[in-house]
This record gives C-alpha cells, structure tokens and sequence, in this order.
C-alpha cells in the first residue's frame, strides 16, 4: 500500500491511497472465503465445501463487491493508524481507478481539534446532599391518585373548576413571538397541579368547552426557562375537554392495590426512597455538568465548523422528533413562529458550541486516560438495549443493526467511564 496526504487546514486533510495488485488479490481471497462460508452446494455440509469448488457457484460481482469495500475500509483504517490521525468524520471519497492491478482512492478526513485541556486537579466542585421533604412524598401520592382516577365528561354547559382534567390547545408569544415550545395541541392538564407557569390554570377556572381566551401573565424571575424568566407572556387558549376527576381515597387498600404494600406507611417509605434516587441522578448529573462547564471555560477548544454543523442537525432532529410526539411538525411550527431552519439553528448556535466541546473535551480525556469499552461490556449493553427495543415493539428481530448498536454502546460506556473520572477528580 502506498499513500500520500496534503493538509487542506487546519481540520482537513485529502489524503490519496493506492493498493497494488498483490493487495487486491488478498482482498479478493478474503472475499471468496467469507461469502464461501455461508454457501450451500448439494453434496456438502455448509461450510465444508472445498475451495476450488465453492469459487465455481460464487457470484464475481458480489466477490468483487466485497473485496472492494474491505480493501476501502482496511486500508483506510491502516493509513490513519500509520499517522496517528483522530478522524472526526470522512466524506467525499472518490475512486480514481480501480482494475485488475491497482485500486486507488482518494478521501476527505475532518480532524478532531488540538485542545488544551483544564488541569483537572484545580478544579473543584462541591456535592450537594439531597433531601426528600413530606411535601415531595404527599406531591407523589397526589400524582398516584390522579393516575388511578377516574374521569367523569362535564356536560357542555358546565365550566371548569379546580381539580378538573382538561384538554387545551395553546400558543404562548414574547414580544408578539411564539417562544420556543410554546405551542400544543390537545395537552392535558389538571387544574391545580401547578404544571404550568404561575397563574395560567387559574385562567381555565371558568371556562366553558369549545371556548377560548386571550389572557397575559408575567414568567417568575426565576423561572428555569431562563429566556422567558420576568418577561410578559401572551397566552391564547382554546379548551377541548372537560372532565370532573373521581379520585381514589388514600389507605391501606389503596396502598395494597398498588403492590407489595401492607399499608400506607410502607408505600410512602417506597415513595421516599424512589424519590431520593431520582434526585440523586438529577444531582449527579448537574454536577457533571458544573464540571464539564469549568474545564470548557478554563481549556482552549476550538470547534470545527463541521463538528458544529453536525452538532446543530442532531438538534434540530431531536427537536423534530418531540414536535412529532406532540403531534406537531417542524414545517408548520416554523411558519407559526415566524422562522426558517436556518433562522433556528442561529438562535441554537451557542448551545451546539457548547454541545460540540463537551463531546471534545470527553473524547479528548478517554484517549489521554486511555479509557475504552471492554468487549464483554459492549456485547453485555448491547443484548440489553436490542431486547429492551424488540419488548417495546420499537424494532422486529430482522431489523436489528447489531454493528451500529455496538458502535452506540461503545460510545455511551466510554462516556460513562469518562464522566466517572472527571467525577472522582473534580467533586468534593
């Protein structure tokens, strides 16, 4: 194999490589002997068929195929090992010439970028305690109830009144805007469970179905949406339905009905415990990222415009996704707000900064701490997230790409390790 690359900047590199014909012919024996295994030939047992006889019933165009794609993929990996490229992504491959004697291919490689990392051991953030109130654990109950209630339809002229389970369509605009989320269709809600943004169920007390209200509200200074924290709100509300909520009384029964519960107490100990470990997480987690928040702001990254292109795409399909769970589309919520795609991704740009040098500094870690995915710990997640998509009817047996579930995996347990480490050095 022989190879050559010119530097195109500083993320970019072409680089162009020739296989010759003592190259090819290994790559085409590998072919025949992978595409020979599965072959069956009357006579022989699958798999034992001799070489000179199972090369008669292969097809050469799919041998060819083959060999092809594993001398692209098998040479291209030994290039970048040779010189110790991190490869971000690769595109733009084009095949120069390709015959008996020579395979030569050239191909475009985006680089991860150098980084000057944090010293990790001046970086220090503290843990916080977590603590379950009683109000926490009455707040579960009441949503348990709400959960095993009972849903009586209100006639057409009765209004809606605290604790009644409604249907609403809404729009909510800043400065004649919708905000971002602030359209829905058909949400369910009870009134007095404090879901909304202060003073909104209020608004419902009263209404009639098929009515609708203009009405403005004043966001919390501290409202965690921190772009609409203290602004004026206009909210425009359309009620769909309206039921009165039959809910269960809370004793031993109700507590025996739910499980293993000999009583209340023991439910409620349950309850405690559940909500302890979520908060936990939810802990954990915002330490992680106070973390990762300290090393981005004291290392040196500089974010590739593909990595950040990449970065935005990922976003806005995971944001078309929850449109698509509320029975939105993308199109339509953008004519709504007034916005292009483009429009959008510029409003995101500084989080998918933020996004594509947490994904750098990680990466960046892993490999200087050496941190990989054993492949026990790949084979062991991936049989678990494969059986877990099948039980939910995500995905059939036949549908399954095990490579690319093992290629995720990989990926989630050495962020996991990584995130581990950055843990363990910087929380106190």
């Amino acid at each position: 194999m022989n190879s050559n690359f010119k530097k195109l900047n500083k993320h970019q590199i072409k680089a162009v490589i020739e296989l010759n014909q003592q190259d090819l012919q290994n790559h085409i024996t590998k072919a025949e002997n992978m595409l020979g295994k599965d072959l069956e030939v009357k006579g022989f047992r699958k798999g034992k068929i001799p070489k000179e006889m199972f090369k008669k019933h292969l097809d050469p165009e799919k041998v060819r195929a083959l060999a092809l794609e594993a001398a692209i993929e098998e040479s291209l990996a030994d290039f970048i090992r040779q010189n110790s490229f991190d490869v971000l992504d690769t595109s733009q491959l084009a095949i120069e010439k390709n015959d008996a004697v020579q395979l030569k291919f050239s191909v475009l490689l985006e680089l991860f970028p150098e980084v000057e990392l944090a010293d990790l051991g001046k970086i220090k953030v503290k843990k916080q305690d977590v603590k379950v109130e009683e109000k926490e654990i009455e707040g579960a109950i009441e949503i348990i109830k709400n959960s095993r209630s009972s849903f009586i339809n209100k006639n057409d002229d009765e209004t809606a009144n605290d604790g009644d389970r409604v249907e609403i369509d809404f729009e909510v605009k800043k400065d004649g805007q919708i905000i971002e989320g602030g359209i829905s269709k058909n949400h369910p809600l009870i009134i007095g469970g404090r879901g909304f943004i202060p003073g909104f169920e209020e608004q419902l007390v009263g209404m009639k179905k098929e009515e609708t209200k203009n009405f403005s509200l004043t966001a919390p200074a501290d409202y965690f949406y921190k772009e609409i924290a203290g602004k004026k709100l206009d909210f425009s509300v359309k009620l769909n339905e309206i039921k009165r909520v039959i809910r269960p009384e809370i004793n031993d029964d109700f507590a025996k009905s739910l499980g293993h519960f000999a009583n209340v107490l023991e439910l409620k100990e349950n309850i405690k415990i559940g909500l302890a470990q979520e908060k936990n997480t939810k802990e954990r987690q915002k330490l992680r990222l106070q973390i990762l928040d300290n090393i981005i702001s004291q290392s040196k990254i500089e974010v590739p415009d593909n990595l950040l292109s990449k970065q935005l795409d990922v976003m806005i399909s995971d944001f078309d996704h929850t449109l698509h769970d509320k029975g939105m589309e993308l199109g339509l919520y953008l004519a709504k707000i007034g916005k292009t795609q483009e429009e959008l991704k510029k409003d995101w740009i500084k989080e998918a900064e933020k996004q594509a040098k947490i994904s750098i500094v990680l990466r960046k870690i892993a490999k200087d701490r050496r941190l990989n995915a054993t492949q026990e710990e790949v084979e062991e997640m991936a049989n678990q997230v494969i059986q877990a998509a099948i039980m939910r009817g995500e995905v059939g047996q036949n549908d399954v790409d095990p490579v690319q579930i093992k290629e995720n995996v990989t990926s989630r347990i050495i962020n996991e390790k990584t995130l581990n480490y950055i843990e363990s050095q910087c929380a106190v």
